[in-house]
């Protein structure tokens, strides 16, 4: 247990067994031992919460409870008991009663930073937002430093989140925090990036938007360096918020020079270069045009701009997937605004084909095109979907057979069509007996698709998962046409599944779903009367 590394009294000695018992799950022994020292050392109050243990664990919950209170009510100030009692009281789901213990504790040892830290703790454990803030700031009282002070700042802030009345958040608990990180940025006390983060935090709740940036791009904003673009990030944010456009802009724009496939930083630029072009903004003459720097301002140097992204990326040694998508992205945009025409930025069919012969067998590679179908006029699907096919290395064993891929990466593909497929309707325009032939195909390409996955792991999915869950879908389709024994099969092919991936969470969710309601099916035939 991990009170053994704490105990520091004469007793740890005697007291040993009982927790080697407890430690290895041997409960009873751990009562006997305990009952044992109890006869010679009738006042060890540890080793009466540690028997306390074994009969909260052997099911004698009443025992256990009545033993604690007993210790509990002698207001004990040593770590074995304290921290026994804080083991007991969370294996009973009683968070509640580590506060008394502790706030009795600290009364009778005023000055402990450990039984403060450990009161705070317990406050926080059950939402004891007010007393947190309290201990808190007892607990810097009695040891200055910085983390315990933040820890009532963020007490408030915790208040202020709960508060049912918005008004209070903002007029009291969260000015009252303002006043508190602004006490020690004056003082020059702010030590650490997450008291910065708090009062980042802070601010954005008051909605003191230019506040919030002012600290982000000063000195303070300096300690912004855990997370990778935190700074970047945050001051993107604040520009969003007070519509500072131009920054935006050349924020994002620098970001995405930095690394351009960082796919948010494409629909900042996207929106941030519509704004502009909405407001007819230009550049100040003879300054520079943001405080971020150069700033696109036209859909001309948007289009210039993306292209050279992927230029750029023909020459990287990694494929980005980013520049191909954001020319989809800004295409459909160009689209809703109607003159997408006059700019030749392509085909969006020829730039899907292209993107999936380039990226078709990542697994991300269909939910990256589900997003741009819609820029597929619907007379065209089939032949996309056929155009798609026609790159695919699939092999058939004999004239007449099946062709199947012969690696995982063909797999992939594959998957991607048929998830595709499936999307534009083209599954759903099929009658009954082209749907069960469909699945009869998908099945195969399932079990077929388990041989590249004879190495994993139980944890992880199979290759081929997703063919067993599209052949269950168009079944589960039929079922609601009618088709009775669908639903059958269904339930047949997503065992086989669960057999060969049991995490896999989407076998489990369609396995719950249908068992519930062809019981509630059962449970409408069963209460219906027999002259209905």
């Amino acid at each position: 247990m991990a009170a053994r590394g704490h105990v520091q009294d004469p007793n740890d000695r005697r007291l040993r067994p009982i927790y080697d018992y407890l430690d290895n799950g041997n409960n009873k022994m751990a009562i006997q031992q305990a009952d044992k020292l109890l006869k010679k050392h009738k006042d060890l109050h540890c080793a009466k919460v540690l028997k306390a243990i074994g009969l909260q664990r052997t099911g004698k919950q009443d025992e256990a409870y009545a033993l604690a209170q007993e210790v509990a009510a002698l207001e004990p100030t040593d770590d074995n008991s304290l921290q026994a009692l804080t083991i007991l009281y969370r294996e009973m789901h009683r968070p509640e009663l580590v506060t008394k213990l502790y706030e009795a504790a600290v009364k009778k040892v005023p000055n402990s930073e450990e039984y403060h830290s450990h009161l705070f703790m317990a406050y926080a454990r059950v939402g004891e937002y007010k007393k947190m803030q309290q201990a808190g700031m007892a607990l810097y009282k009695i040891v200055p430093k910085n983390p315990y002070y933040f820890w009532s700042v963020m007490s408030l802030i915790m208040q202020s989140i709960s508060a049912q009345d918005e008004n209070l958040s903002k007029t009291m608990f969260l000015p009252l925090a303002e006043r508190m990180v602004e006490k020690m940025v004056k003082e020059d006390k702010i030590e650490a990036e997450a008291e910065v983060e708090l009062y980042y935090m802070i601010l954005e709740r008051l909605e003191k938007y230019k506040e919030a940036l002012d600290v982000v791009r000063g000195k303070l904003g300096e300690k912004l360096t855990s997370e990778l673009q935190s700074r970047e990030n945050k001051c993107m944010a604040m520009y969003k918020k007070l519509c500072r456009w131009p920054e935006c802009n050349a924020l994002s724009r620098r970001l995405l020079l930095k690394n351009s496939d960082d796919w948010q930083f494409y629909i900042t630029y996207f929106d941030s270069v519509f704004q502009l072009i909405d407001e007819s903004w230009t550049p100040p003459p003879e300054e520079e045009h943001s405080l971020e720097g150069e700033v696109h301002y036209s859909i001309e140097q948007a289009v210039k701009f993306i292209e050279e992204r992927i230029t750029e990326e023909s020459k990287s040694s990694r494929p980005l997937r980013g520049p191909y998508l954001a020319k989809l992205e800004l295409i459909r945009r160009l689209r809703y605004r109607g003159c997408n025409d006059e700019y030749k930025l392509g085909d969006p069919e020829e730039l899907m084909f292209q993107y999936f012969r380039k990226f078709g067998d990542k697994p991300c590679c269909f939910t990256d095109l589900k997003v741009f179908v819609d820029l597929l006029p619907s007379s065209q699907y089939t032949k996309f979907i056929s155009q798609l096919l026609a790159v695919i290395p699939l092999s058939a064993a004999a004239e007449g057979e099946l062709a199947l891929p012969s690696d995982i990466k063909a797999l992939q593909q594959h998957l991607c069509v048929v998830q595709l497929s499936r999307l534009l309707g083209i599954y759903h325009a099929m009658e009954k007996k082209q749907k069960l032939a469909a699945v009869r195909e998908l099945m195969l390409r399932y079990r077929h698709g388990l041989e590249f996955g004879k190495s994993c792991l139980k944890t992880e999915l199979q290759f081929s998962d997703y063919y067993c869950l599209l052949a269950v879908h168009l079944l589960l389709d039929l079922w609601l046409e009618g088709e009775e024994t669908a639903v059958w099969q269904c339930l047949t092919l997503l065992e086989e599944g669960l057999s060969h991936s049991p995490s896999n969470a989407q076998f489990k969710l369609l396995l719950i779903r249908i068992y519930c309601r062809l019981a509630l099916m059962q449970s409408t035939y069963s209460t219906t009367p027999s002259g209905g």
